[in-house]
């Protein structure tokens, strides 16, 4: 990565991204219930209607984890994305990486858990050439 074109990105420490998966859970499910009575009500609510609703709603970029001597680096392939509405969560843990959707656009969301705990307290994230690289 050119250093350049390097910004750091600022972290959210929290204890749990729970609340956050809770909440993207709610309305994929919502919108589930919508499909199937798109549908017609006839059934019961059906797997495919879930992914379908996952994958309107929903943007999961590709993530990379990867352990390096005694370092967990994380590369989330974003493409060009606007670095005011990227939120990202970390926990000793896992992280979340989200942003809102714009419009027409899918809601940008992705758990990702840790092969070892790590000191959110030294955690750092940069963002250059498509990607978001957290080091901790």
């Amino acid at each position: 990565m050119n250093s350049q074109e390097v910004t750091p990105v600022p972290l959210c420490i929290a204890e749990t991204i729970s609340d956050e998966i809770e909440q993207m859970y709610d309305e994929i499910t919502r919108r589930a219930y919508e499909i199937f009575q798109q549908r017609g009500g006839n059934s019961t609510l059906d797997l495919e209607d879930w992914l379908t609703a996952e994958r309107e709603l929903l943007s999961k970029p590709n993530v990379r984890v990867e352990e390096k001597k005694g370092q967990i680096v994380v590369t989330v392939y974003l493409g060009k994305i606007s670095l005011q509405e990227l939120h990202i969560l970390i926990t000793p843990h896992a992280m979340l990486v989200h942003a809102p959707s714009s419009t027409g656009m899918k809601k940008l969301f992705r758990a990702i858990q840790f092969p070892l705990r790590i000191d959110v307290t030294k955690a750092e994230a940069s963002y250059g050439e498509g990607c978001l690289i957290l080091t901790a």
